[in-house]
């Protein structure tokens, strides 16, 4: 059975692992910190890595990222706010450690294609998974692929809608967005709490019915305009499992019965309660997602015959980029 290899670049965390495709299974990993000088936590991901055998590579990593395959910075973080990590080459050092296919996606697409390919019902062509903690971010698989085109998807900066009652002024770049009001930052400010005491603000604070809405308007959109299948909500804010009926219910009332769908009118787990849910994998949705890069970019290096390969270049990170171009191109 072929060996896969995953890389999770978080904010805080880089998370390393080895394993299998048939079911996705982990069988090692390790963890890394995310420090303020990239090389050094790369380098070290790179020397595990080198130590160890693999048929392809997938990294989900913290963004914005470059996806553009035919851009000189694809595989490199770009904008991001987080210090010591504005352009930096992720891919290099860690397809130096060993050429191989590869892919590599923003660390919620990698997710959705995850829950996509093994979760989804049948029938299902779309997915959308959201991750709310430090951020909030949104990857899409629509039409049974991960969106990207422009850029990435960066639904947590579309704005927000609020309870009439809620006159919170938000945080960051964008206060409006949805981040700039549910971030984990954010809702130890409504609070008014140090954000790592999230975990004793009572269920029944009035602070969730406002973040509950603003997530329940997040979820109207994305049905309104992606008119996705399975909405799955994760990251550390959604372990707080009383979120889920409060967020379905706003969803519900926000879309004031305009969809006329089971999944969105029904109750219980043949409606609304199957449609707006909880990662399968829990806090391992992004190793996991990961992993299913690796699973993807090893079978389409299998299926594709490539033109002249004979002498392509697959020596250096360029040539790896053309090959995994022309898989996911045809």
């Amino acid at each position: 059975m072929p060996t896969l290899a995953a890389v999770e670049g978080g904010g805080t965390t880089f998370v390393a692992a080895i394993g299998t495709g048939d079911p996705l299974t982990i069988i090692e990993r390790a963890e890394f910190p995310t420090k303020r000088t990239s090389a050094e936590t790369l380098q070290e991901v790179a020397k595990w890595l080198s130590a160890r055998n693999y048929d392809a590579l997938g990294v989900a990593c913290f963004g914005p990222v470059d996806l553009d395959l035919a851009s000189a910075t694809w595989g490199h973080v770009t904008t991001t706010p987080k210090e010591g990590w504005q352009n930096t080459d992720v891919m290099g050092p860690l397809l130096a450690a060993r050429r191989v296919p590869c892919l590599f996606d923003t660390d919620v697409n990698a997710p959705a294609l995850e829950e996509f390919r093994h979760y989804a019902a049948e029938g299902q062509s779309s997915c959308a998974y959201v991750t709310v903690g430090t951020g909030v971010g949104i990857g899409l698989v629509v039409n049974g692929k991960m969106v990207k085109g422009l850029v990435h998807p960066e639904g947590g900066h579309i704005p927000a809608l609020k309870r009439p009652e809620d006159t919170y002024q938000g945080v960051g770049l964008h206060p409006w967005s949805i981040e700039g009001q549910v971030c984990a930052a954010a809702i130890a400010a409504r609070a008014g709490v140090p954000a790592d005491r999230l975990k004793d603000i009572p269920d029944d604070s009035e602070v969730w019915l406002d973040v509950a809405y603003v997530l329940g308007s997040m979820c109207a959109t994305l049905t309104l305009l992606c008119s996705i299948e399975r909405i799955v909500l994760s990251g550390g804010v959604m372990q707080r499992a009383s979120l889920f009926p409060k967020i379905r219910q706003a969803t519900r009332r926000i879309l004031n019965g305009y969809i006329h769908n089971p999944k969105v009118l029904g109750d219980g787990q043949d409606g609304i309660d199957s449609y707006i849910v909880p990662s399968e994998r829990g806090n391992e949705a992004g190793i996991y997602g990961a992993l299913a890069l690796a699973d993807a970019a090893l079978k389409q290096s299998q299926a594709e015959e490539i033109a002249d390969g004979e002498n392509a270049d697959y020596t250096s990170i360029r040539g790896i980029a053309a090959l995994m171009n022309s898989c996911t191109s045809r």
